[in-house]
């Protein structure tokens, strides 16, 4: 492995130790002073203008469908997608990539054997998920009378075993610190679809194949899917070199993992991940369940448009996590308290604008015949600001080996959220679902908030740190 991981990672660690250690530095502002040192300042404004970028192609490919399908018919689309995309692409890679990330970012594993062992391990959980991801999708298109969707869905489900790898092996170079190559397998992976549905949109292959659109989009995410993954399977012969060239120094390691090993190693992390997902997609079971289909492709509308509120903090999420799992370093609990203050304070500006502009946005964009998305988005603003402030605060105890903090915390906010809609459905309908959801993330942010300060404070305590 080349030395630049291991440089970043130095002074990622080094920068906060710094910060702590300086007199009249112990502050936010000196924090971000000492962290923006080395390449840490490219790193960090690499991957945000990366997950910008991503959100903006998802948000276009989002405008696209829905002008394509219209409410009812992004709601047979997002239907198709549910299981094997929203709920179970994370969840069903057991805790793959929370360990591998790990293993690379300590530097004691031969990086080609780790990547190897990242692809197979994303296939295994790939087809495992798709399996399950599949057999969901046909109880729940059952039950709610839409079996006509189930063979998109089942189809759309063959994408599964793909991304997992390209998840896992990703994650070594996220790992590792090459976060140039991290963002652009990221970007490219995310531009495959839209620029497959924008070919089919120009050549007008309705027209060319008789065949509706709901079809021809699940063909072209599956299509697109396969695309995209080619870059992370294949880096090309510079990249290959470099991993030759890099195994010398790890020929007798005994630390590169097997598939076996990971698997158990990322129990923990699988179920935190898994609750975590079922936590954060439960409202769109609840609409999928309880509303129709004109109603839940308006709420596919509106999950997007306030998810732009965790742009920043999904970014930020990969370098508390990465510090999280470093060994070195403590962060001190005034820096911690200050910074999660100055995080919530953002999130909270940020969503007061956003809900000024929302309605021409929503309008302009998707036109007017989803109007009906507007209310639903200004519901959602408090639950994707909270969700936001989580994404930093769970990365970090999830890097620090506690993942069973966010679990259970999630585990409350599902009781919660059940408990809230059954109550208030009767009375409120559609929008006791939204509302569910930022009562389920507030009381989530509370929990892992507390015990980030009670990680810090143990931490300071050890070292003989300043608290």
């Amino acid at each position: 492995m080349t030395d630049h991981g291991d440089r970043s990672s130095a002074a990622f660690t080094g920068a906060i130790d710094a910060s702590m250690k300086s007199d009249g530095q112990n502050s936010v502002l000196g924090f971000a002073k000492q962290f923006v040192t080395d390449r840490q300042l490219q790193n960090l404004a690499a991957t945000i203008a990366t997950t910008f970028a991503t959100f903006a192609i998802f948000l276009i490919q989002g405008i696209i469908i829905a002008r394509l399908l219209g409410p009812a018919g992004r709601g047979e689309f997002g239907s198709c997608l549910y299981f094997p995309r929203d709920v179970l692409l994370y969840a069903g890679l057991l805790g793959g990539i929370e360990i591998i990330t790990t293993y690379s970012a300590r530097n004691i594993s031969d990086p080609g054997r780790l990547r190897g062992v990242a692809a197979r391990l994303g296939f295994l959980t790939g087809c495992i998920t798709a399996v399950i991801a599949g057999l969901l999708a046909f109880s729940l298109l059952t039950i709610t009378d839409r079996m006509y969707l189930i063979p998109y869905a089942l189809f759309c489900c063959l994408f599964v075993p793909l991304e997992h790898m390209q998840l896992t092996m990703s994650a070594v170079d996220r790992g590792a610190g090459d976060f140039a190559k991290y963002n652009w397998n990221r970007l490219f992976f995310a531009v495959c679809f839209p620029v497959v549905v924008a070919a089919a949109w120009w050549i007008d292959l309705p027209a060319m194949t008789d065949m509706g659109w709901l079809p021809l989009l699940c063909g072209a995410w599956v299509f697109s899917r396969i695309a995209g993954v080619i870059p992370t399977l294949f880096p090309g012969p510079r990249v290959a070199k470099q991993v030759l060239d890099q195994r010398s120094g790890f020929a007798d390691s005994p630390q590169v993992p097997n598939v076996r090993s990971l698997l158990i190693e990322g129990r923990p992390y699988a179920l935190s991940m898994l609750v975590s997902e079922v936590f954060e997609r439960l409202d769109i079971f609840l609409v999928l369940a309880l509303c129709s289909l004109v109603d839940a492709g308006n709420y596919f509308v509106a999950l997007p448009a306030a998810a732009m509120l965790t742009i920043v903090p999904s970014a930020i999420g990969v370098f508390t996590f990465n510090y999280g799992a470093r060994e070195r370093g403590t962060l001190s609990t005034e820096i911690a308290l200050r910074a999660m203050f100055a995080m919530a304070i953002i999130q909270l500006i940020t969503a007061l604008l956003f809900s000024l502009v929302v309605d021409d946005l929503i309008l302009f964009f998707f036109s007017d015949r989803f109007a009906a998305a507007i209310p639903l988005v200004m519901l959602l603003l408090p639950a994707f600001a909270i969700k936001g402030f989580l994404q930093v605060t769970d990365s970090f105890l999830k890097g620090r080996g506690q993942p069973m903090t966010g679990t259970l915390a999630r585990l409350s906010s599902i009781v919660v959220m059940l408990g809230f809609v059954a109550i208030t459905w009767t009375s409120l309908g559609l929008p006791a679902i939204p509302i569910a959801a930022g009562v389920g993330q507030a009381l989530s942010m509370f929990v892992i908030a507390g015990a980030v300060l009670r990680e810090c404070r143990r931490n300071t305590c050890l070292t003989g740190g300043k608290k």
